[in-house]
């Protein structure tokens, strides 16, 4: 028996799609794409979810923006869910781009194989597919994070999550084998909810994350599933594109890095650049509230960040070393011609003298001696410190 079906519960399903175009976003072909209607209301309450996230002073500093790009309805071609999806670009000052494509489902029953047909791409009923015949200029090479939300009402979250756990980490996971995960598996990821909201419930994975999101039936009179989304999903997801958005910011540092071919202050420039980027970062992980605390360092682990942020700072080693060295090499290069230029110039003016002295009526004499004493002497200087600066 399926455990999706089991008690015909209703829920609210909501996906999120992040992707993050590894060569940025081509904002020609996005401009040409019909944009439709966005719904103003989950502007503002992601911009509710990120003030209490990250704090009135981060907001303020508009280093995080989100454009709404286009809506469409999808469904048409008779094999994806028929509903509607909003797209927008979140962008970073840090010069890091997500492309962020929003898909409520109508209430439904709890079916958990359903969903997971959904979200695979290769999947006959595959809201992704459908994304990206609507929405070319994404390219399926674009990496994808995808956050599953699933609210609803009568219920408790406890019971929902024993009955259902198997389902919720193969969800967790988008893993389409047949073959179940360990039960120590299993326990292991259930155990590790980053939610403290009662009724709610948040687990994360390297690819995807889920958030679950119950009201008990003595307090739904006055239900909306908009409400019950913003006091745990939305805030998780929050964190969740701070995180995504460092990776990126993080990606796009090491792809600097390593191409190099920079000059003494470019490379300057790109370290303080970093540094900066780095200090801002971690002044939010410093302000983390008790929610965001605990998912921000298993975040950074599952997605790699720790990992880019090592290899970050190697190359900023490398790079602060390359900057000591051009510069002590300069500096001796500089040196060096000064040497040769000053030593010559001396010897030719004492040459010159002498010459005066000998030559007195023959001012040619005395030009061809300085002449040919300067150039020695230089060639000689030259020649004697040109091997201890290689």
């Amino acid at each position: 028996m399926n455990e999706g079906n089991a008690g015909a519960l209703r829920v609210r399903p909501l996906f999120t799609f992040v992707f993050s175009p590894p060569k940025g976003f081509d904002h020609r072909k996005a401009e040409s794409e019909p944009a439709g209607q966005v719904d103003q209301q989950r502007i503002n309450e992601l911009n509710n979810a990120e003030l209490h996230v990250l704090g009135e002073a981060f907001v303020r500093s508009n280093r995080l923006t989100r454009k709404p790009l286009s809506s469409f309805s999808m469904g048409s071609s008779g094999k994806a869910e028929a509903t509607s999806a909003e797209a927008y670009l979140v962008t970073h000052k840090g010069g890091a781009e997500l492309i962020e494509v929003w898909v409520e489902l109508p209430e439904q029953e709890f079916n958990s194989q359903k969903f997971l047909d959904l979200l695979k791409p290769d999947s006959e009923i595959s809201i992704v597919k459908e994304i990206y015949r609507f929405l070319p200029y994404l390219g399926e090479e674009s990496p994808l994070f995808t956050l599953i939300g699933i609210s609803g009402q009568n219920a408790d979250v406890d019971d929902f999550i024993e009955n259902h756990k198997s389902e919720l980490v193969k969800l967790l996971y988008l893993d389409p084998s047949p073959v179940p995960f360990k039960r120590s598996f299993v326990e292991g990821e259930i155990n590790r909810n980053f939610c403290i909201r009662e009724g709610g419930a948040s687990f994360m994975s390297n690819s995807a994350a889920l958030s679950i999101m119950f009201m008990s039936a003595n307090r739904s009179a006055n239900f909306n599933y908009a409400d019950l989304q913003s006091r745990c999903t939305l805030p998780f997801f929050i964190v969740l594109e701070i995180l995504l958005l460092e990776r990126e910011i993080l990606r796009k540092y090491y792809e600097r890095l390593v191409r190099g071919s920079l000059s003494i202050n470019g490379l300057i420039g790109l370290k303080q650049e970093i540094l900066d980027g780095l200090e801002e970062y971690y002044g939010i992980i410093e302000k983390a509230t008790q929610f965001s605390a605990p998912l921000m360092d298993f975040g950074e682990n599952a997605l790699g960040i720790n990992d880019l942020y090592d290899s970050v700072i190697d190359r900023l080693d490398a790079v602060t070393f390359d900057i000591t060295t051009n510069y002590a090499r300069n500096s001796n290069v500089l040196s060096f011609w000064l040497t040769v230029l000053f030593g010559s110039l001396d010897t030719g003016l004492l040459v010159e003298s002498v010459a005066s002295i000998v030559y007195t009526h023959n001012l040619f004499g005395v030009a061809a001696w300085t002449a040919l004493s300067t150039a020695l002497t230089f060639l000689m200087i030259f020649l004697l410190l040109y091997r201890r600066i290689r």
